[in-house]
């Protein structure tokens, strides 16, 4: 293989390999990429057996071939070289010998026949916005569980109907929901794993094209120009969060974003450091917000909202509201309440009209 590449146009495409080929691997091939040529491009591929991503590279294909090389050090190497033109040439040892203006590299790698086969997908695509999913992935990343013993929830559920995209995550505290109504060509009900979200995240945050999705028995595929990531699906059946939705949430007010955050990040300094309960009173006109350890103090701050009812006293995990005032960025926030023993809703209205959703369980003091 002989090859000549431009040195940013390959370190961009090496950037989204970089996540699926880690370092520390029981299988030494699977910290490596495969890098395969084509008519006037190459091919890049990484996985860890459960999530695979492939993208390609415009490149001067002198001789045609293929080799495996160890991803980190491919892309240290690469982001050390200069502004120009790299040549990489592979010999039948699978020995890659990289030269850029004054700087030479022999790198040793594994021959292509041992990286995995790519599992392929040849059925009808589901299409899908992609900046749908950069909007999607950040409001509900926060909410996916991290259980070995609830394996379902350690990922979001994507579901698409003729009307509708939803991601829901859970991690059984709290719940994250966003969905946005619109037209879509297929139907699709499957659980993600945290792992392809934050890689999807990735390809999505400057595609402006439409994302095509297809599903196998066991495996999904996202296709988003010459980039595609395919990965194994969680098994499993995903709890019923529509019996977490709230309906009679009837005591309500909407309170700025940048009111808000702010004071319960200040409150919860003085929380415990376990639990980050902090305590919520809500009265006429104000809410009060407020923490105490014994052993190092208190906090409490009073911000004005526009509210009527009656008083609620509620105790929740600050992490898990600041969480969501994270991941939103509009101005204002609406809370929903039935009492203080029962769970919160939070939610928003984007500027996209997604509808984007937290329920948050209370905490007993």
């Amino acid at each position: 293989m002989n090859i000549k590449v431009d040195r940013n146009l390959f370190l961009s495409e090496l950037y989204y390999l970089q996540g699926v080929a880690a370092t520390k691997q029981v299988i030494p091939i699977l910290s490596h990429l495969l890098i395969e040529t084509g008519p006037g491009r190459i091919t890049m591929r990484a996985t860890d057996l459960d999530l695979t991503i492939t993208t390609e590279c415009e490149a001067d294909v002198r001789e045609a071939g293929s080799i495996c090389l160890p991803a980190r050090k491919l892309m240290e190497i690469v982001k050390s070289l200069p502004q120009a033109g790299i040549e990489i040439k592979a010999n039948d040892l699978f020995q890659a010998t990289i030269t850029c203006a004054p700087s030479r590299f022999r790198l040793n790698g594994l021959g292509a026949d041992n990286f995995p086969e790519l599992q392929q997908y040849s059925g009808e695509f589901a299409e899908v916005p992609a900046d749908i999913f950069s909007r999607f992935i950040p409001r509900v990343m926060h909410a996916v569980g991290q259980e070995g013993s609830r394996y379902t929830l350690n990922g979001a559920k994507l579901e698409i109907s003729g009307e509708r995209i939803r991601m829901v995550a859970t991690d059984g505290h709290r719940l994250a929901l966003v969905e946005h109504e619109g037209r879509f060509n297929e139907s699709l009900d499957v659980i993600v794993p945290k792992k392809t979200l934050s890689e999807l995240a990735k390809l999505c945050a400057d595609g402006e094209e439409t994302m095509q999705i297809g599903k196998t028995d066991n495996h999904i595929h996202f296709k988003l120009g010459k980039r595609e990531i395919v990965s194994r699906l969680l098994a499993g059946v995903y709890p019923d969060y529509s019996a977490v939705l709230p309906t009679e949430n009837h005591n309500r007010f909407t309170i700025d974003r940048d009111l808000i955050f702010p004071a319960v990040k200040r409150v919860a300094l003085m929380a415990d450091d376990k639990q980050h309960a902090i305590k919520l009173e809500i009265g006429e006109g104000e809410l009060h917000i407020s923490s105490q350890t014994s052993e190092i103090g208190e906090a409490g701050e009073t911000v004005p909202v526009d509210y009527s009812g009656e008083k609620i006293t509620a105790g929740f995990n600050a992490g898990y509201l600041n969480d969501f005032f994270s991941a939103v960025e509009e101005d204002e926030i609406l809370f929903e309440f039935k009492s203080g023993e029962t769970q919160t809703q939070l939610s928003t209205t984007t500027a996209f009209l997604d509808r984007c959703v937290a329920v948050v369980m209370p905490m007993r003091f």
